[in-house]
């Protein structure tokens, strides 16, 4: 997969991205681009499904079912799939190209450096996220399936435009809430930010992606990581017993408020998680209110420029 080379009517640049099952390119459009109708020109991200993959059915079947679920999601908060199609041995789903970086990247930059996360920003990231939760939780087609969990929600998978967009990305092992999955065998996911019960095998539902979104949280307010260890057996312990200490530790600027917040989000027992997304977001919004804390696109702008 060379720059140069065409699929689809899109033209490779470069190769931006590469997980457990699929590449990332940056491409540009021709005017043969089979979906979307671009310009000329206009850039567009292929992921594609790596070629050790393409020999096994079910990976196959898995990545193009991503594809069609993808299309039925129009949200600000979620990146915009406008196709999929086969090409020879290959499969390509074919995305909006946002101009930014991941939180990943954006947090490891603050890590590394003097200051601490800025928290306006850090509330108004996580809010984003929960609008695109509302959506695909209560998203459903009747009689059939109700409602979708992310399942890997992690700062690798959140998008931070130049514009001060925040977009959620890769739902490869999305599960559909009182339906079938799309990820049958294996944990799936991040570990680092797996609720305990997934990481125990036990059943789990929209919680799961409630108690990721405590992690990126309390992260973005520690400006550090939870879960730390030397191996991922060590990770993988923490996240079990659910060890979590006080986000105040870190950062003692941080309002009781938000440490109960943390500790709703972060319990170990589903049951005593918030309910669903909106409720988690109702409560961040008390918090925005309470303490008049300022929360528009431009803080998320500031973090890209940075």
């Amino acid at each position: 997969m060379q720059p140069g080379k065409q699929l689809g009517g899109y033209q490779l640049c470069a190769r931006i991205a590469a997980g457990g099952q699929a590449e990332v390119f940056c491409a540009k459009a021709t005017e043969a681009a089979l979906f979307g109708k671009p310009r000329r020109g206009e850039f567009v991200v292929l992921k594609r499904l790596l070629p050790a993959f393409r020999r096994d059915a079910r990976y196959v079947r898995r990545f193009l079912e991503e594809g069609r679920l993808m299309l039925r999601l129009k949200h600000p908060n979620i990146v915009e799939t406008m196709g999929y199609f086969e090409q020879g041995k290959d499969c390509i789903l074919v995305q909006e190209w946002v101009e930014g970086q991941t939180l990943e990247r954006v947090q490891e930059r603050s890590r590394g450096g003097s200051r601490s996360f800025p928290l306006e920003a850090g509330v108004f990231i996580v809010r984003q996220l929960l609008f695109a939760l509302c959506y695909i939780h209560e998203l459903s087609e009747e009689g059939i399936w109700r409602g979708l969990a992310h399942a890997d929600l992690s700062p690798s998978n959140l998008l931070l435009s130049k514009e001060g967009e925040v977009k959620l990305i890769d739902f490869g092992v999305a599960r559909l809430l009182g339906g079938g999955i799309f990820q049958e065998d294996g944990l799936g996911g991040t570990v680092a930010y797996m609720s305990p019960e997934v990481m125990l095998g036990h059943p789990a539902d929209e919680r799961a992606d409630l108690y990721a979104v405590g992690v990126l949280l309390w992260e973005l307010l520690a400006n550090r990581r939870l879960f730390e260890g030397n191996s991922e057996v060590e990770r993988m312990h923490k996240v079990k017993n659910a060890q979590v200490p006080p986000v105040t530790r870190h950062n003692p600027g941080v309002p009781f408020f938000a440490e109960l917040i943390l500790r709703k989000a972060l319990a170990v027992h589903p049951e005593r998680r918030f309910e669903s997304a909106r409720v988690f977001l109702e409560a961040l919004d008390a918090w925005v209110h309470r303490m008049g804390l300022r929360q528009d696109s431009t803080l998320v702008a500031q973090l890209w420029g940075d």
